[in-house]
Parts: structure tokens; sequence; C-alpha cells
């Protein structure tokens, strides 16, 4: 494939649960796996970095933001089924007592809820701060893509619907989200599709425990006139950068085809149509050239 030059295709990351590595170390390694594949060389990015306010969470703040959870009525043993029925419960019970990598990433899961939505650090809550940080980088920064691992595609809908952004992405991609389950949806308070994304990509891989039992969003996330906006893909057989096997990898997802494309069609677009030069109108299409 063809290389395509643009200046200045920016790309925002926001990682996912779990520690990780120093910031810069670990956005280049971002930028390394990004690069290797999606045939455009000249990007800038900026990564809405949040693991140390994780690493920093002692067993005391778990504790307190549990304990406001259950003061609310919020709290969860584990991840429930996307459907309450009996049969339902029976496979989430399964699930969890066969496989550790579900119950590992559905328990660190659940714990970032609760520290997201009623931890505290300092006198500030989690939440504000995380979004703080977000906002600072989204005003400066004005990417024209965000790509939200896990975790992170919480953090940039909720940015998206209760701070007062106003900017426009070219695109969102969310890799294996969990942005599928009713009780997420419900603390962060909105259903709808976010003003100013003009495209939103959604890839999961099937046995993605993040993102299981409901790993589509086009359905939960509608346009205005209950239009599915949204673009639910399924990447098969997903690892982790020393080749093993890991449906919740970053790397994998970042190497997937469908995310590598979009990239490389946001880019090819601005090679064909510089903004200097776009049609004010679309009735303006047939004047260009």
């Amino acid at each position: 494939m063809t290389e395509v030059h643009v200046s200045g295709l920016r790309v925002v990351y926001i990682h996912g649960i779990h520690s990780h590595p120093a910031e810069a170390a670990y956005r280049a390694e971002w930028d390394a796996a990004l690069r290797r594949l999606a045939y455009v060389p000249e990007i800038e990015t900026k990564m809405v970095y949040w693991a140390d306010i994780r690493s920093g969470v002692t067993a005391a703040m778990v504790r307190e933001a549990k304990a406001r959870a259950k003061a609310r009525g919020a709290l969860h043993r584990r991840v429930p089924p996307k459907s309450n029925t009996p049969l339902g419960y029976a496979i989430s019970f399964v699930l969890h007592a066969i496989d550790p990598v579900i119950r590992r990433v559905t328990k660190g899961l659940l714990s970032d809820v609760y520290l997201y939505f009623y931890g505290r650090t300092g006198t500030k809550d989690i939440r504000d701060v995380i979004l703080d940080r977000m906002d600072a980088i989204m005003r400066d920064f004005r990417p024209d893509i965000v790509i939200a691992h896990s975790w992170g595609s919480v953090i940039v809908y909720d940015y998206l619907m209760n701070r007062s952004y106003g900017g426009e992405i070219e695109a969102l991609i969310s890799a294996g989200s969990p942005l599928g389950q009713d009780y997420v949806q419900a603390h962060v308070g909105a259903h709808t599709y976010p003003d100013g994304v003009r495209r939103w990509l959604n890839i999961f891989d099937a046995m993605d425990p993040a993102a299981w039992p409901d790993r589509r969003l086009a359905n939960d996330f509608a346009g205005p006139r209950g239009e599915r906006l949204i673009r639910d893909v399924e990447v098969p057989s997903l690892h982790d950068e020393d080749g093993h096997r890991d449906a919740h990898s970053w790397y994998g997802y970042l190497m997937t085809e469908p995310l590598q494309n979009e990239i490389f069609r946001i880019a090819a677009s601005r090679n064909l149509w510089p903004p200097t030069h776009l049609p004010a109108t679309a009735s303006d299409l047939g004047r260009v050239g």
C-alpha cells in the first residue's frame, strides 16, 4: 500500500484499566504499534494518561468507594448479565467460575467502576480529576481521532456527554468497550450518540471479557431519530505484543485491520481534500477543480 502523506493528523489515546508503564514509554508503545501498519507516517499523538491515579489507589480508597456505591444501591458482586433471566445469571456464574481471565478482568472492571464513579483522591472525585485531564488535552490538541481502549471508552463517552467540549472529532474508535453494560450507561447518565462525533467505530473480540456480554453498541447509543450510527465490527483472535492470545489486548486492537483502515481512510481523505480547499457545501462539489 502506498504511504499517504498528510500534515498533522492528530490522535488522542485513552488507555484502559490495570497498571501501565510511565506515560512517555506507554505512549511510545502505542505509537509504534499504530505506525507499524497504518501507512500514515505523519501522526501527532497525545495520551489521556490516568494510570498514575489508579496506581495511587489504596485499599482504604477502594473500601470507601464501595461504601459510597452501596449507600446509593449501586454495589455489584460481578458483571451482571445483559439478560436478567435465570439462564443469563447461570451463564454468568459458570463463566466466572471456570475462566480465570474473565474473573480477573471483570474484578478489575468492577473496581474501576467504583473508583471512577465513587472514588476520591485528596479532596476531588477521581472522575473529575480524569475528566479535567482529558479536557485540557482535548481543548489544546483538538484531535481528529480518539482511540479508547476498555475503560477509556467510558471516559471519552462521559467526557463528550457531560463536559462542554464543543469541538468535532472525525472518528471515535472504541476497542474492547464495556459501554454496552446497562449499569455503566446508568452511571454515565446518557444513552445517545454524542454530538460532534462524525464516525464511531466500535471493535471487539468476541471473547473479550470486558465487553461481554453486550459487545455491540449501535443499539445502545442511537442518533436523534433512532439511527444506528455506530459501526460495530468483530475482530478475531487478538494477540498481545509477545504473540500470546489475549482477547483484551490494547496492542492486538491497535493492530487490527478495521482500526488501521479507519485511520488510513481519514488520512487519505485529508490528502485528497486538503482542509483549505474543501468545498463549502455539498452543492459546491461540482465546482471544485
